[in-house]
């Protein structure tokens, strides 16, 4: 699965069968936090793999208020969701049981990675928990974040919103069709745009993924 605000700059199933010989489930991470990003998610043709997404549709299904990226986190137990309404609700540390599946985190450093949107809320504003790092060349898949059409200017790192699906997907100096150009060699604005995410090294601290709104786009932070 891919979300919408997703393009590929190389083929991913290489690297995806060799980490899914041991796992059913795979899933992208933050670069800077321990949130999982299921903008990206490998799910093997399997019974468990299959049992959980079952059980995690029941779920959402009798809890609509929830944002279905933390009750899949939750499923796997890496985030706690809420079991009543936003306000009003008690909270629960994890939906994970014995019978999750096996998964495993797809490399949120240099392959399956994300722009930079947002600094993080924590104690270091100059720290994003967003972006990557490494070389150009050996990202798999981008995301890069533009699910909202708009972000709060106040706390992210461009300061406004940029439509970046103009510069990815409809882009008519990109040919998609063309797997031996990488499309950071295809145009110029587009190496650029993935550059000004890239960081120099990996994060310093990896941030606890607690989440917080921002009222003015509905955005989730890690605190």
């Amino acid at each position: 699965y891919l979300d919408y605000d997703t393009v590929l700059f190389k083929d991913p199933v290489p690297s995806i069968q060799r980490l899914a010989q041991d796992h059913e489930i795979l899933v992208s991470r933050d670069f800077g936090s321990e949130c999982l990003n299921t903008g990206v998610i490998f799910a093997k043709a399997h019974a468990e793999s299959s049992d959980f997404f079952g059980r995690i549709l029941v779920w959402l299904w009798h809890h609509p208020y929830e944002f279905s990226q933390k009750a899949f986190a939750a499923f796997l137990g890496t985030q706690r969701v809420t079991l009543g309404p936003p306000g009003v609700g008690t909270w629960l540390e994890q939906l994970a049981d014995n019978s999750t599946p096996r998964w495993a985190m797809l490399d949120p450093m240099n392959q399956f990675v994300t722009s930079m949107v947002y600094y993080s809320q924590s104690s270091s504003q100059s720290q994003s928990f967003e972006g990557w790092t490494g070389d150009i060349s050996s990202i798999i898949v981008y995301h890069f974040l533009d699910g909202g059409g708009g972000v709060d200017p106040e706390k992210a790192v461009r300061g406004e919103y940029m439509d970046l699906f103009e510069v990815f997907l409809s882009n008519p100096n990109l040919n998609l069709s063309d797997i031996q150009t990488p499309l950071h060699e295809q145009d110029a604005h587009v190496e650029k745009e993935v550059l000004r995410s890239r960081h120099s090294g990996p994060p310093n601290e990896v941030l606890r993924c607690e989440m917080l709104t921002l009222p003015a786009v509905g955005a989730l932070l890690p605190s």
